[in-house]
């Protein structure tokens, strides 16, 4: 009978939750996951007839990697148990491909062998830490799959019970068969494991060991139970429990007591209990003359931390040995006596032992782990040579700190203008404490206001203390014993705060992480010193009154400005630092009209505008000012006469300090076309050419309409029998459409045409900012020689008397050229070594450890030679060249990852190709 299992989803997440490995993305590195692109383009350079270098690149090739399917099932285990008898078997199940794949698990019997398992009787579990130990007693159904990531693992556990009629000697085996389910991607799909199960009738000895405590501390005590029991059909002789202690502790003398006894056991050989202890050796043995089947017994014994054990993890095996050691060692089926203290080793840790080869059934307990802390206390003052706490008396220091501050500015408690805040570790062994602020009034002193910040700092002052041990709480982080670190407190206050003559104050709180023991430190701050600001225009034209808007700021106009569309208006503002302490001023704009824009710019030390736009003042010394622009533009097409207010606000983030001014804007009239750009492009003899332009009426009145401001155009070109088409782009798709052309014989007609033309884009003419696509297409003769040349100017012209602006034109240069190199570029997939003869420009997708054909074909579309043409490629990431695939040979070469061809000259019409291969990763 065969059992099929499947993990569900949410199965696997409690699995990778519970423990399911995942490999580190080192382990997977060689081998790209599947789905990565892999994709590359060439590049080609070449000198054409004019003497010209000359670039092209190929099309973008892209190349997917593949998923491919391998897995490990580790590894063949060997068990032995009773008739009757349960025993568990662990294996590992790990996804070493690169992508997420599901797999069947199958339990059978692996061969005939002496006996049969009947396997209603066997089931698998999951083991998500992997300890051997099946996480519960459900087992996986039949309709479950386990669905692994790439590199992920899972444990799993077979479960089996023997049969009753099993006899000694007899043996079966369990095969587990782990089978992926895109078997495609497998070269083999399955695995498998033979588990060996043996039948015994003697006895089978077991043991674990418990501490009284999981954590203690130096001098204290550990008490050890030692539980074994006998799972076996046979009675045990010369039964030996023993176990040598690591140097961390100290046995506490006759402290042994045997399955509950009140009675303890000595230490000494020869008092007849069968227990010793040998201080040489560290270690004890009791001997017990026999443990009959399906019995169990205890031995407690006490052992104590030496003082001087660092914080520390103690780790301690003990052992039982069923059946003692043969009387003469050369006769295997002699006589056995029980084992003496002399027989054990230095460390137990490697069987067997005793270091007797011939006695193989030594069983280890688990191994048993206590944490020693050391002894922890700390403290936070104002004194570095001086670890007082909050009681103790201390020349070096009072536990209190007080600073004056300004209003505005934070308070730092603690840098180098103050005393030092420092947290001591006067413990033994390495410490971390919380730090936290306790804002509850105490003596005389005032709280903070309400909104006040205080923050912990390290020593730097600026970098905030962390959470380093997860609890959520800020801390000092480690200090070790002996040691102290100092930290900066920096309280910052609500803007334009002031603070009660009494002074207001905090309590910085140190708390161990290891014990809760609490200190504290005072922080006050005694006093804030207020500050104030004058925001005004200057204005040296006006000598009667050469600097506006002294004092509190008022809502009308200090200053107004006339300026066309798109124009700035320029005003002077300073700010100046009426305060007593250094400030900094945000500037802010709050009232600017929807799509005007308004800008404060630095000036320079001539007192000229700069590029450098800046919403910050900078730091202004007290009694000083500082000047900048303010730029008003109103936007390209604002009707004239159009008037705001525009108002300039300034306000200390630190001080809360604060004025403003206003400034009055009204618009001109403003007629402004513009045509760009200049183009410059090559064409072959008969062949043409299409340039694009942008037409925009960047005034604030109509152009280009039939009545009020038609527009006229003109164009000329250099070139004798060329041909030059004019088209409006009404659609706005870069093509000369047919109903597009600037048609007519005269000037007047062709004026008519575009008019009519430019009242299909948005109505009659262009309005206000709008826009449209001028398309100059130009055919060379076919007579035309290489290197001749035509330009082609191309002149809008407005009309009108009122604001008339000025003409704009465009100029197009059209280089004659025979010679003109094209690069394609192509790729397959193949086995490496195995040459393509189909290649395509399409998306391919590739496996790990197959080749990517690339074919690289430079054509000469000219009909004169292309000189010094040299083809190049780069080997593309995630992949390596395929040694001895760089064609042709001689001729083309790899370096570096850099693949290239020299042609040189490339006649009309012919054909060169670089050809390459590269493997894909795995």
């Amino acid at each position: 009978m065969k059992h099929s299992f499947q993990l569900s989803k949410l199965a696997a997440s409690l699995a990778v939750i519970g423990g399911v490995s995942l490999f580190s993305s080192q382990t997977m590195a060689a081998v790209p996951l599947a789905g990565t692109n892999i994709s590359n383009v060439a590049t080609a350079t070449y000198t054409d007839n004019t003497g010209t270098e000359r670039v092209v690149t190929s099309n973008e090739v892209k190349t997917l990697v593949a998923q491919i399917g391998s897995f490990t099932l580790e590894a063949n285990r060997s068990a032995q148990t009773t008739p009757n008898g349960q025993v568990s078997l662990s294996h590992i199940l790990t996804n070493t491909g690169n992508g997420t794949d599901k797999f069947k698990i199958e339990l059978d019997s692996a061969y005939a062998g002496t006996f049969s398992f009947d396997m209603t009787k066997v089931a698998v579990y999951l083991d998500r830490n992997k300890d051997g130990i099946a996480d519960s007693n459900v087992a996986l159904q039949s309709t479950d799959l386990i669905e692994l990531a790439s590199g992920e693992s899972v444990g799993l556990v077979i479960v089996a019970t023997t049969p009753s009629t099993a006899t000694k000697d007899q043996l079966d085996q369990i095969k587990i068969t782990a089978t992926a389910t895109q078997t495609a991607l497998y070269s083999t799909v399955s695995k498998e494991n033979d588990d060996t199960v043996t039948i015994t009738t003697g006895a089978v000895m077991q043991i674990t060991k418990a501490a009284s405590v999981s954590v203690t501390q130096a001098g204290k005590e550990i008490e050890y139970t030692l539980t074994f029991k006998n799972t076996g059909n046979a009675t045990a002789t010369n039964v030996a429990i023993f176990d040598v202690l690591p140097a961390s502790v100290e046995f506490v003398k006759d402290s042994a007591r045997y399955s509950g006894s009140s009675n303890g056991l000595t230490d000494l050989s020869t008092d007849g209990d069968n227990f010793e202890y040998n201080d040489t050796k560290k270690a004890f043995l009791f001997n017990i003359r026999e443990v009959k089947a399906n019995t169990t017994g205890t031995l407690k014994f006490k052992v104590k931390v030496k003082a001087n054990t660092p914080a520390s993890d103690i780790k301690n095996t003990a052992y039982v040995d069923p059946d003692g050691k043969l009387v003469d060692p050369t006769d295997p089926t002699g006589p056995r006596e029980p084992i003496k203290i002399g027989d054990l080793p230095p460390n137990p840790n490697t069987p067997p032992i005793p270091e007797d080869p011939s006695n193989p059934t030594t069983v280890p307990s688990n191994p048993s782990i206590v944490t020693v802390e050391g002894t922890y206390s700390g403290s936070v003052n104002d004194a570095l040579n001086d670890g007082f706490k909050d009681g103790e008396t201390s020349t070096n220091g009072d536990d209190l700190i007080t600073v004056a501050g300004q209003q505005g500015v934070p308070v730092l408690f603690g840098d180098a203008a103050s005393e030092p805040v420092v947290v001591h570790n006067r413990g033994n062994a390495t410490d971390t404490y919380n730090l936290t602020i306790d804002k509850t009034a105490f003596d005389a002193y005032g709280v903070l206001p309400a909104g006040s910040i205080v923050e912990i700092l390290k020593a730097d002052g600026r970098t905030p203390v962390t959470d380093t041990n997860g609890d959520g709480i800020v801390d000092t982080g480690p200090i070790e014993a002996g040691k102290n670190a100092q930290f900066v407190v920096r309280m910052t206050l609500p803007t334009g705060e002031v603070i009660a003559a009494s002074g207001v104050g905090v309590k910085l709180v140190s708390t161990s992480v290891k014990n809760a023991e609490v200190d504290t430190l005072k922080l006050v701050i005694s006093a804030l010193t207020a500050n104030s600001v004058d925001l005004t225009s200057k204005t040296p034209e006006d000598t009667t009154d050469p600097v506006k808007g002294e004092g509190v700021g008022v809502p009308t106009s200090v200053v107004d400005k006339t300026t066309p569309p798109a124009t700035p208006a320029i005003f002077d503002i300073t700010i100046n630092n009426t305060g007593n302490i250094p400030d900094n001023y945000v500037i802010t704009l709050p009232n600017v009209p929807d799509g005007w824009t308004v800008e404060v710019f630095e000036k320079d030390s001539s007192g000229n505008c700069t590029t450098t736009k800046v919403t910050n003042s900078g730091n202004i010394k007290a009694t000083e000012s500082k000047s900048f622009c303010l730029v008003v533009t109103p936007p390209a097409g604002t009707p004239a006469d159009t008037a705001h207010d525009i108002k300039v606000e300034i306000k200390s983030p630190a001080t809360g300090t604060k004025d403003d001014i206003t400034f009055n804007v009204k618009v001109e009239e403003q007629r402004q076309l513009t045509f760009t750009p200049d183009r410059q492009g090559q064409v072959a003899p008969g062949g043409t050419i299409v340039y694009s332009h942008v037409l925009t009426n960047t005034g604030n009145i109509l152009e280009g309409d039939k009545t009020t401001y038609p527009l006229e155009i003109d164009w000329s070109s250099t070139l004798a029998g060329v041909n030059t088409s004019i088209y409006v782009d009404i659609n706005n798709n870069d093509i000369t459409d047919a109903g597009e052309l600037v048609t007519g014989t005269t000037a007047l007609e062709r004026n008519a045409s575009l008019a009519a033309l430019l009242a299909k884009t948005n109505g009659a003419g262009l309005s206000q900012n709008e826009a449209v696509n001028i398309l100059v297409k130009v055919e060379a003769p076919a007579t035309a020689t290489a290197g001749e040349s035509d330009t082609t100017i191309v002149t809008f012209k407005p009309t009108g008397s009122n604001n008339k602006p000025a003409d704009v034109l465009i100029t197009d240069r059209t280089v004659i050229n025979l010679g003109q190199v094209r690069l394609t570029k192509s790729q397959a997939v193949s086995a490496c070594g195995t040459a393509p003869t189909t290649y395509v420009t399409t998306n391919l997708t590739a496996k790990p450890g197959e080749c990517v054909y690339y074919k690289i074909d430079a054509i000469n579309d000219g009909n004169v030679n292309a000189s010094d043409v040299v083809i190049s490629d780069t080997v593309p990431s995630y992949t390596t060249i395929y040694q001895g695939s760089v064609k042709p040979n001689p001729g083309a070469s790899e370096s570096g990852g850099k693949v290239s061809y020299t042609v040189s000259t490339l006649t009309p019409a012919a054909t060169a190709t670089l050809e390459f291969a590269v493997k894909v990763d795995q």
